[in-house]
């Protein structure tokens, strides 16, 4: 399962990681956290996790193209 996970993870399209902003601001919104403490931990948790994702995805992408360029 985790080899699934990664793999959808790291190819996410540009619509999929705009869905993800989204749904984070949803999230903000419904909980509001209020102290620093847990403004950290959502921004952590949340917008963190979906920027290791476009980054990782916008890597794969690069590493893709850069493969069918060259063929």
């Amino acid at each position: 399962m985790l080899g699934a996970f990664g793999k959808t993870f790291f190819r996410a399209t540009p619509q999929q990681l705009f869905m993800q902003l989204m749904i984070d601001i949803l999230w903000y919104l419904i909980f509001r956290p209020t102290d620093s403490f847990s403004m950290w931990v959502y921004i952590i948790i949340l917008p963190g996790f979906d920027l290791v994702s476009a980054i990782g995805s916008f890597w794969n992408y690069v590493k893709d193209n850069k493969q069918q360029s060259n063929k």
